[in-house]
C-alpha cells in the first residue's frame, strides 16, 4: 500500500511538473504577441539599476505602483540570466501567469482530497487556462501590473485556509499582504480591506464573551490587516526617508455618481477581456466563437460560485476564504466603478485579481457538485478543448518594442542618447540593449520638460551628450516637434515615420535643459 501511494505521488508530481513547464512556454508565447512598452522596460532598467549598485533606487521617481519587493525582485532574478532585455520582460510575464494559475489550482483545493480535490482543480484551471488573445494577453501577459498582485494575495488566502498553527497565521498574513501592498496599493483595498471587514464580523457573531472574540482568530486576522497597511506604508515611508526612490500619490478620487453607470458598463466588459468572452478578432471565427462559449460557460459559472458564497456570507453559514475572496472581488469591481481611475479595456489589469480569486470561488463551491458522471464527462470535454486551444494556437509575433523602427532608424546611425514621449522612451533603451538611451519628457505649454514618471534625475545630467528627440505625433501631451523649435530651433534631420518622429540635434539638448524632478 506504502509503495503504491510513493508511486502514485510520484507520477503526480512529475506530471504536475511537466505541466507547469508547458504552461510556461505556452503562456511566453502569448506573452511575445505583444511588444514591449515604456512601462515594462521602466521596471527592467530599475532592477539592474537596483542589483547594480543603487539597491534603494535613489533618484528615481517610481510610478505609483512601485514593484520594489515583488516584480522588480523578480526581474532582477531573471536578469542574471538575460540582462535587462525584452526577452527578460516577456520571461517575467509568463512565470507570474504561471505561478497564478498553480496558487489558484491550490487554494481551490483547499484540503479536499481525491476526486473531490481533482474537481475543484478542474473547474479552476478551466477558467484560467486560455487567456483571450489581444486585449486579454495585453492585460495577463505583459510588463507588471496588478495582474501579478495576484500572487501575495493567493498567498495570503492560502496561509488562512492551510496552516495550522493560529498563533503564526496572522503574522504570515500580515507580512504577506504588507509585501503585496508594499509594491502595489491595490492588495490595500483588494487584500486588507475585505480580510479586516470579513473578518471583524465575523469576530463579532462568535458566540461568547468579548474576552474569547479578541483572542479568536478572526479578530486577530483583522488585526494582522491592519498591521499589513501599516506596515507597507512604514516600508514606503522609510525607504524614502534614507534617500530611497519616490513614488508620486496614485490618483483615485470619487467619480461623479452620474458616471457610475458608464463605468460600470466598460468594468463589465473588462470582465470579458479577463474571463475571455471578449472576441478580438485573432482566430478563425468558429474556432474564436467556440473558445468565448466555453469562457462564457467559466464566467457563469465563476458568477454563480461569487453569488452563493455572498448570500452565505450575509447569513454567516459561508467559510472564511471563501468570504474573503468574495468580498475582495466587490471591493476591486466597486472600486473600479466609482473612482476616477481611467475607465477602458486596457483598465482591465485594475481588476485582473478578481480573475483567479473567482475561478478560486467556482472550484471550491462547483466542483463538489459534479459528482454525477455525465458533469464530470463535461468537465473533461472542457478541458480537453482548451488544452488543445493552448497547444495548436500560435499567436503572430509582434515586434520586440513599442516603435521599434525609430529604434533601429537611431542605432543603425549610432545615435546613442537622446530625448523621447515616455512611450518612446525606455522601451527604446530596453530594447537596444543600452545602446541607445532615451530620458522620457513630456509636454508643458512651449516646451517639453524631465517627465517625473519612471526617470532618475541622472539621466538629465548634461554630462550625457543628448542628440535627437522622439516623439509621437499622435500623443501630444508628451510633446510636440513644434515645442522643440522653439526651444532648440530647426532641427539637423528629421525623420518621420508613421506615428514618429525624430529630431536630431548638432548640440546637446540638455545643456540648459529644465531640471529634473
Amino acid at each position: 500500500m506504502l509503495k503504491t501511494r510513493l508511486s502514485t505521488g510520484l507520477l503526480t508530481g512529475i506530471g504536475i511538473a511537466v505541466a507547469t513547464v508547458g504552461l510556461f512556454f505556452a503562456y511566453l508565447r502569448m506573452a511575445y504577441a505583444f511588444p514591449i512598452n515604456s512601462d515594462g522596460a521602466s521596471n527592467a532598467l530599475q532592477a539592474w539599476d537596483m542589483f547594480h549598485g543603487n539597491p534603494l533606487l535613489t533618484g528615481w521617481t517610481l510610478s505609483d505602483v512601485a514593484f520594489y519587493p515583488t516584480e522588480l525582485i523578480q526581474y532582477a532574478m531573471i536578469q542574471v540570466f538575460t540582462g535587462p532585455t525584452v526577452d527578460q520582460i516577456h520571461i517575467a510575464a509568463a512565470i507570474t501567469y504561471t505561478m497564478i494559475v498553480l496558487l489558484s489550482a491550490v487554494l481551490a483545493k483547499g484540503r479536499a482530497t481525491g476526486l473531490q480535490a481533482w474537481l475543484r482543480v478542474g473547474v479552476t484551471v478551466a477558467i484560467l487556462l486560455v487567456p483571450v488573445p489581444g486585449t486579454g494577453y495585453q492585460t495577463l501577459l505583459s510588463s507588471p501590473n496588478h495582474t501579478g498582485s495576484a500572487v501575495p494575495l493567493l498567498l495570503a488566502w492560502g496561509a488562512i485556509d492551510r496552516m495550522r498553527d493560529t498563533k503564526a497565521k496572522p503574522v504570515v498574513v500580515a507580512l504577506l499582504l504588507a509585501w503585496g501592498a508594499w509594491g502595489d496599493p491595490l492588495v490595500t483595498f483588494v487584500g486588507a480591506v475585505p480580510l479586516a471587514l470579513v473578518c471583524l464580523v465575523r469576530a463579532w457573531r462568535l458566540p461568547g464573551s468579548w474576552r474569547d472574540r479578541l483572542l479568536g482568530t478572526d479578530f486577530q486576522l483583522a488585526v494582522a490587516a491592519g498591521v499589513s497597511v501599516v506596515l507597507s506604508h512604514a516600508a514606503t515611508w522609510g525607504l524614502k526617508a534614507i534617500g530611497g526612490y519616490h513614488t508620486p500619490k496614485p490618483p483615485i478620487e470619487l467619480s461623479p455618481w452620474d458616471e457610475w453607470f458608464g463605468r460600470a458598463h466598460m468594468t463589465a466588459r473588462m470582465l470579458g477581456v479577463l474571463f475571455g468572452t471578449h472576441r478580438p478578432g485573432w482566430q478563425s471565427k468558429w474556432i474564436q466563437q467556440g473558445v468565448s462559449y466555453l469562457h462564457l460557460i467559466g464566467f457563469l459559472v465563476a458568477l454563480v460560485a461569487v453569488v452563493i458564497v455572498i448570500v452565505r456570507t450575509l447569513r454567516g453559514t459561508a467559510d472564511r476564504v471563501d468570504s474573503i475572496m468574495a468580498v475582495a472581488i466587490c471591493c476591486d469591481i466597486g472600486a473600479e466603478i466609482v473612482s476616477t481611475l481611467p475607465v477602458d479595456l486596457m483598465a482591465a489589469r485594475e481588476i485582473s485579481p478578481v480573475l483567479p480569486m473567482a475561478a478560486v470561488l467556482a472550484g471550491r463551491i462547483v466542483g463538489p457538485r459534479l459528482t454525477v458522471r455525465w458533469r464530470q464527462g463535461v468537465l473533461v470535454a472542457v478541458l480537453a478543448l482548451l488544452t488543445l486551444n493552448l497547444v495548436a494556437y500560435a499567436p503572430p509575433r509582434a515586434e520586440p518594442s513599442e516603435g521599434q523602427v525609430v529604434a533601429d532608424w537611431l542605432a543603425e546611425r549610432n545615435l546613442t542618447y537622446g530625448l523621447g514621449g515616455y512611450w518612446v522612451s525606455n522601451n527604446i533603451t530596453v530594447t537596444t540593449h543600452r545602446k541607445v538611451t532615451v530620458a522620457p519628457v513630456i509636454g508643458d505649454v512651449d516646451r517639453v520638460i524631465p517627465m517625473c514618471w519612471q526617470s532618475k534625475t541622472s539621466m538629465y545630467d548634461v554630462s550625457h551628450d543628448a542628440r535627437f528627440i522622439v516623439f509621437e505625433k499622435d500623443r501630444p501631451f508628451y510633446g510636440t516637434p513644434a515645442q522643440a523649435v522653439k526651444m532648440w530651433g530647426a532641427p539637423k534631420q528629421r525623420f518621420d515615420t508613421g506615428r514618429y518622429a525624430v529630431m536630431v540635434y548638432d548640440r546637446n539638448l540638455l545643456d540648459g535643459f529644465p531640471p529634473p524632478c
